[in-house]
């Protein structure tokens, strides 16, 4: 499946292989808005992928499929907080085009750990950029910076999935 056969509403794809605009400084509303929407975006491909994972991989341990299912329920909540954000400073989710790549780099998995790796340096990515988000935005947007910091912490357990049921690929990719 590719990022054009699914609806992304509300959100604007990128046409495929053309990158998504560069975020304007953190330090702007823009660049809060461009974080929001990026963030948003990757929290409901996370949801898709880790839903889609659960059926898709028969390689996958039962516990891992029940895993994801409840991980798609935290990404579903971190969008959650993230469109409401969004919403209570008037931003458009659509006004802005995003990028479909964490969706294709997913569904190119062809097992188990390869998909469980992959998202969860996706998940690190993420946790690492709500870090810095909750930092650069404390003093000109509190609450923007405390959603994704709320979102960072939670993102602690994602990554660690991969180094519970693939540690040696887990370590091999450097995840912590």
């Amino acid at each position: 499946m590719t990022s054009d056969a699914r609806d992304w509403s509300p959100f604007a794809l990128c046409a495929p292989g053309v990158p998504a605009p560069a975020p304007r400084s953190v330090a702007t509303p823009d660049g809060v808005a461009d974080r929001l929407r990026a963030a948003a975006f990757a929290e409901l491909q996370a949801r898709e992928a880790f839903l889609y994972a659960a059926e898709a991989f028969s390689d996958a341990p039962d516990e891992l499929r029940r895993a994801w299912r409840a991980l798609a329920e935290a990404e579903d909540r971190h969008l959650g907080w993230l469109l409401g954000r969004m919403k209570a400073l008037g931003l458009d989710p659509g006004a802005r085009p995003v990028s479909g790549r964490l969706w294709e780099g997913l569904m190119a998995c062809r097992s188990a750990e390869e998909f469980e790796v992959l998202i969860a340096k996706a998940e690190e990515r993420g946790r690492l950029a709500g870090e810095r988000f909750r930092v650069a935005m404390k003093g000109a947007d509190p609450e923007s910076a405390e959603v994704f910091g709320r979102i960072a912490d939670e993102e602690v357990a994602h990554v660690a999935l991969a180094r519970r049921f693939y540690p040696e690929r887990a370590a091999a990719e450097a995840l912590p």
